[in-house]
């Protein structure tokens, strides 16, 4: 997906509460004979220099999407890199486009209710989280039950400004090629194509759980803050949920299925050079990260920032 440029848009809350929520749940354990060997070598860092003999270098930066000041302010050689990048790409580009797609996904258009699938009482506490949050409950009654989990997933929003829309604007501003790594439908299908007893499953888990987001949310930000991958890797544990089937599930759809095809559409930006990608840090490390990925197909990686 190219966009030479795409416009910031207010609507980009919910675009960006799915991007929270791919982040917000971090990678699954590591195998025992590989923990201490990719905690070793990809433990720290969000900016990653990326080369090949014959091309020069690409960058690639593990990104939060928040808003916080802290996390906005991009330490120099991040914008360095930036600024010197021949091109942008991102996990997805938030157009026009993709408004219109979410719409349709977003809605039951068959005549079923979020009631009639979730259950009253699940409904009711849907209602009632939402409004806690001081979210709007408007056409709640056809939303798809992975539809509020992001909505209660995604923290309270004060600016509207997220990294991943604030590095798409300067990119746009800077006249950069924009590519996108997914298309929206591919990444709202994670959730939209699980099974509708799993999207109730994690949506009764996120109301049983919702009012601890607060202190996950925290935990996550001074992690990052600290550059520490290995420690965003832990959360996976302190926060996992009661249904393990579940969450196995969405974190085999939400990281592993997707970074491979992630490293397929980078090869066009890595194989042009100077190519500057931002995904999610929670996609870098791990058994099945992007790191271990890009060095297993050969290229050499060394953190920089």
């Amino acid at each position: 997906m190219n966009r030479s440029r795409s416009a910031t848009l207010p609507w980009t809350r919910f675009i960006t509460s799915v991007l929270w929520l791919l982040t917000l749940l971090p990678t699954t354990p590591l195998p025992a004979d590989t923990s201490a060997t990719v905690a070793d070598k990809y433990g720290r860092g969000l900016l990653w220099r990326i080369e090949r003999d014959g091309t020069a270098p690409s960058y690639l930066f593990g990104t939060l999407h928040s808003e916080d000041p802290r996390v906005l302010d991009l330490a120099p050689p991040v914008r360095e890199a930036l600024e010197r990048a021949k091109s942008f790409t991102m996990e997805v580009v938030a157009d026009a486009d993709a408004m219109g797609i979410m719409a349709q996904q977003m809605f039951y258009h068959d005549g079923r209710t979020l009631a009639a699938v979730a259950g009253d009482d699940i409904y009711r506490r849907a209602r009632k989280a939402l409004a806690d949050e001081g979210l709007p409950d408007l056409g709640l009654e056809r939303q798809k039950p992975w539809v509020v989990v992001m909505m209660l997933s995604m923290p309270k929003p004060r600016t509207g400004i997220f990294l991943d829309v604030m590095l798409q604007a300067q990119a746009a501003a800077e006249n950069k090629p924009i590519f996108g790594l997914e298309t929206i439908g591919e990444q709202l299908a994670v959730f939209d194509e699980m099974p509708v007893t799993d999207q109730v499953a994690l949506l009764k888990e996120t109301l049983d759980n919702h009012k601890q987001l607060r202190g996950q949310i925290e935990a996550l930000t001074t992690h990052y803050l600290a550059r520490d991958l290995a420690g965003i890797m832990k959360l996976a544990d302190r926060y996992r949920p009661a249904n393990s089937r579940v969450y196995d599930t969405v974190m085999r759809r939400l990281l592993a299925d997707r970074n491979l095809k992630m490293i397929e559409r980078m090869r066009p930006r890595l194989a042009e050079g100077n190519a500057f990608i931002a995904v999610g840090a929670g996609h870098l490390a791990g058994p099945q990260g992007l790191l271990p990925l890009l060095e297993r197909a050969g290229y050499r990686l060394h953190a920089v920032y």
